[in-house]
């Protein structure tokens, strides 16, 4: 019968355990056994800009490679024996300026008998038309001697034109490459004396994708660059437009003219050039570390009355600084830049810094992604 007190001191401690646990759990819940709200924390300290109206500049980015307005390989016309040379590599020439001179002697021999007999022909035409006036010389004997006089002067004009191959000659004005010949050298019509390039101004050829055809218009402002010449901007405006888009690439190529007064870009200078096809004066951008990116969504906390609303954005150029907002955003906004990990969507907030998005810093777009 000592079995029965002990299984009432079991009991005893038994009822003892679950009071106590009642009375613990009795701190998290009210009177009526509803379960007490958690205590919020205070507002998230963050810092923030605010979305100001600047310039910005949409450029599509390519390479390309330089050509000479005019660009000519100077040959000479008939064969012979160089005896003169008259420009150095690189000098700028003017039209009609002698660059080489071949032995010209037997031509000038012809020049001056040509001119021998023109001179003799015009003397008999003098006599022959004062016996004419007098009735001395028939008039068939007057016009026989007008025809030789005729053909004296066209060989003495084929002379001269044979005695003018002997000096090749600048075609136009424009800068004189490397000289390929000597004194004393034999050349013909195949021999190439050196080059000759019109870079007052240059033309760049570039391709760029079809998606920006009809953005393309001549006079489009460009600027180009070269590793050649660093920290120099080459600018210029759009000459052409092809009206075919490459099959295989599907991309289409643009001719820029380049202003070149100190004939400093070479033809075939490769160079990264940049076209600016559209301008937006008016446009809404926001520091870029306040964008959000997530599932190819761009996202950016708004900050009104002390909460942090989560804002779904549409970006347009990005800047050294910036970012463009095209849509979702209203100028003046105060968007979170510094402490987006700590926030939900109308999270409460303490802005600890503010500053305006400084639209001036950068002066080109990048090309758009």
């Amino acid at each position: 019968m000592r079995l029965l007190p002990q299984l009432g001191i079991v009991a005893l401690l038994a009822a003892l355990a679950v009071g106590g646990w009642l009375w613990a759990a009795g701190g998290e819940r009210g009177g009526d056994g509803a379960q007490q709200p958690r205590q919020q924390s205070g507002p998230v300290a963050v810092e923030t800009a605010v979305a100001r109206l600047g310039a910005v500049t949409e450029t599509v980015t390519a390479v390309g490679a330089t050509r000479a307005a005019s660009s000519v390989r100077i040959v000479p016309s008939t064969s012979g024996l160089v005896t003169r040379i008259a420009f150095a590599a690189g000098q700028r020439v003017q039209a009609g300026a002698l660059l080489v001179e071949l032995d010209s002697a037997s031509e000038r021999a012809a020049v001056r008998e040509a001119e021998s007999e023109l001179a003799n022909l015009r003397a008999q035409m003098a006599r022959a038309e004062s016996l004419r006036a007098r009735k001395l010389l028939s008039a068939a004997d007057l016009d026989e001697l007008r025809a030789k006089l005729g053909m004296a002067e066209a060989r003495l004009e084929a002379a001269r034109g044979q005695l003018q191959k002997r000096s090749v000659r600048a075609p136009f004005g424009g800068v004189v490459g490397l000289r390929n010949v000597d004194l004393g050298g034999y050349v013909d019509s195949s021999t190439v004396l050196t080059t000759l390039d019109d870079l007052e101004t240059v033309e760049l050829e570039f391709r760029i994708p079809e998606r920006y055809f009809s953005a393309v218009k001549t006079g489009q402002p460009v600027a180009a660059t070269s590793v050649a010449f660093p920290g120099r901007t080459f600018a210029g405006a759009v000459r052409e437009v092809d009206t075919r888009i490459d099959p295989a690439t599907r991309a289409f190529r643009v001719r820029a003219e380049l202003p070149n007064p100190d004939a400093a870009l070479p033809d075939g200078l490769f160079m990264a050039v940049g076209l600016v096809i559209a301008e937006r004066d008016n446009a809404i951008l926001v520091p870029e570390e306040a964008i959000i990116r997530e599932g190819g969504q761009s996202y950016v906390y708004v900050v009104g009355e002390g909460i942090a609303a989560k804002t779904a954005i549409t970006t347009g150029q990005r800047r050294d600084a910036a970012v463009e907002v095209l849509a979702g955003l209203a100028p003046g906004s105060e968007v979170v830049t510094k402490g987006h990990q700590s926030l939900r969507d109308r999270s409460p907030v303490r802005a600890v810094e503010t500053r305006a998005a400084d639209p001036e810093r950068g002066d080109r777009a990048r090309q758009p992604s």
